[in-house]
């Protein structure tokens, strides 16, 4: 198991080569030109000479293979460089963001995940009823729609007609609520997006396999026994469900990494996402790397979490 454990680890780190190889390749090819958004606040007031003597300050103007080996360089010692756009470290803007991004995915994990999870089991102990029917319709509704109509829907329902929520940020520059309940009021709409989004795969995955733990023998053992049926579903067919869902994680770790920058983008939530999509359009290399290089961190830690679940409930894998 600690050899298995180890193996994992140490695939990370060509993961994260390949990732950071690839990021900086495509971010130097797409077209526009930084030194433009870094002379005078993105206005080229700067004469063709002051342009160029700035793009050599800066390292631009050497080979794209030289550039990476000096990042990855300086990354390798925990320097992530500094802004374009604002001057300041990129460190030190992540770590202002991600609180922000942190909170709001982790609260949207444990609500599709837990939710999710209960929806798919009572969906296949109810195989055939009406409540199968309507989640099962549900969830392929669910499936085919994109986040960001969801998260416009909801913006239009509960904050534009209704009138119940804000639009947007995650918090209010005046208001009669106490701080806790602004707070709550803000995450109500991207917390809902991004759990909406996560709980069909999460109620899909769970049903089908609840459907086929329902029809192994031990199941029916359990049951000629004469034990309940409470005992039966949740002792033996619930727990034995798990061992293929828990590779659902790492997915959803990175559907909500991914989904993040969309809902943060559209309901102005002040992290990652919004960060790296204003990065992108200013042109901000330093910081787009550095937030790239953070999600692709988190997506290859909900994979090895999803390996470490998988291990916990499944013996076979612990023992060896």
């Amino acid at each position: 198991m600690y050899r298995l454990i180890l193996r994992r680890f140490l695939l990370a780190i060509p993961t994260l080569f390949v990732v950071s190889f690839l990021s900086f390749g495509i971010m130097k090819a797409a077209p526009g030109d930084p030194v433009r958004m870094y002379v005078a606040g993105g206005m080229s007031k700067g004469s063709v000479e002051d342009i160029e003597r700035i793009r050599h300050n800066l390292g631009l103007d050497r080979p794209i293979y030289v550039q990476y080996i000096a990042w990855l360089r300086n990354t390798l010692r925990g320097d992530l460089g500094y802004s374009l756009a604002t001057r300041r470290p990129v460190a030190q803007i992540i770590a202002e963001k991600l609180p922000a991004s942190i909170s709001l995915m982790g609260i949207s994990f444990l609500l599709s995940m837990t939710i999710g999870i209960g929806i798919g089991v009572l969906s296949a102990a109810k195989q055939y009823s009406l409540f199968d029917y309507v989640v099962t319709v549900l969830a392929f509704l669910g499936n085919s729609l994109p986040a960001f109509w969801i998260a416009l829907m909801l913006i239009w329902l509960f904050s534009v007609r209704l009138g119940w929520l804000p639009t947007g940020h995650m918090s209010s520059y005046e208001t009669t609520d106490s701080p806790i309940l602004d707070y709550a009021k803000h995450y109500v709409l991207p917390v809902t997006t991004l759990s909406l989004v996560s709980l069909v795969s999460w109620v899909r995955y769970q049903r089908a396999s609840m459907l086929e733990s329902l029809q192994q023998d031990y199941v029916r053992t359990a049951r000629a026994k004469g034990l309940a049926e409470r005992v039966v579903l949740i002792r033996h067919a619930w727990r034995n469900s798990l061992v293929p869902i828990v590779t659902l994680i790492g997915f959803s770790v990175a559907n909500l990494v991914g989904g993040s920058y969309i809902i943060e983008t559209i309901f102005s939530w002040p992290g990652m996402g919004q960060l790296g999509f204003d990065a992108l359009l200013k042109r901000d290399y330093p910081v787009m790397m550095g937030v790239t290089l953070l999600s692709a961190i988190f997506i290859i830690f909900g994979n090895l979490l999803a390996d470490l679940t998988y291990i916990l409930v499944n013996p076979q894998i612990r023992e060896s």
